[in-house]
């Protein structure tokens, strides 16, 4: 291992405080590939992101206390993953679902594994209440894994629809799914059917493309899409996906 493992007790963490006691039901989520903070525009950026979101999916997620204090001062409860631990100064670095809610339930999956570094992809859920509704919202903030064959990267997509399989509510599942080639988009395309899901759609479309191709979704199922949109940045090496999302 190059990287330092967390334990199982270590991956699921939580911080920062919600602000309402259940998410509206016309609500704004935002999902972004941070570039572990990397970039001097990030904090500025992610404050006017979340100062207009309900819901934040976030990945390389780079937990130094600098970030973290970013973090907190945004009106989110966080729920994060951990994936490893840096080598310099052995921050967490994983993904990180904030929401103006806190989670009823929170649940992660970690089973496959980049070659070579052994370290895990991380794909997180959520159970988050909504105002005057039977049913909670299941979020799914997902890192898909990248440097692979077709079939651990089929094999990260089928957990990921397994978490979904039996809910019937409302789902949002988003995030870097490193789609950068025509058959991880088929098989992406493939999975996002047969769970019923609707794949938003962005005009113009401005995500980030590695080989030509996007690399970050979002779905939705018993969503109804109001507005969608990709803000350009440079504050990390993926644009910001926004969506205002009403509940069917």
């Amino acid at each position: 291992m190059f990287y330092k493992q967390p334990s199982p007790a270590e991956v699921l963490t939580a911080h920062g405080r919600p602000t309402q006691d259940a998410l509206p039901q016309c609500f704004t989520v935002c999902v972004w590939n941070w570039q572990k903070c990397k970039q001097k525009k990030w904090t500025e950026d992610f404050k006017k992101l979340a100062s207009t979101a309900d819901l934040f999916l976030a990945q390389e997620v780079r937990g130094t206390k600098a970030v973290k204090a970013v973090m907190d001062k945004a009106p989110y409860h966080w729920t994060g993953a951990v994936s490893f631990f840096s080598l310099k100064g052995q921050n967490p670095i994983g993904v990180a679902t904030g929401c103006t809610v806190k989670p009823i339930r929170a649940v992660f999956s970690a089973e496959q594994r980049e070659p070579v570094l052994r370290v895990p992809k991380m794909t997180l859920a959520t159970l988050l209440p909504v105002q005057s509704y039977p049913h909670p919202l299941l979020v799914i903030n997902i890192h898909a894994i990248n440097f692979t064959g077709l079939k651990p990267f089929e094999q990260n997509l089928q957990r990921a629809a397994e978490l979904l399989r039996d809910f019937n509510g409302p789902v949002l599942i988003g995030g870097d799914f490193n789609s950068w080639n025509i058959k991880r988009r088929r098989l992406l395309q493939g999975m996002s059917k047969t769970a019923g899901l609707t794949e938003i759609t962005f005009e113009p479309d401005c995500r980030t493309r590695f080989w030509g191709r996007p690399v970050d979704y979002l779905f939705v199922r018993g969503l109804k899409v109001l507005t969608a949109g990709v803000r350009v940045t440079d504050a990390s090496d993926h644009n910001p996906l926004l969506a205002r999302l009403q509940i069917r």
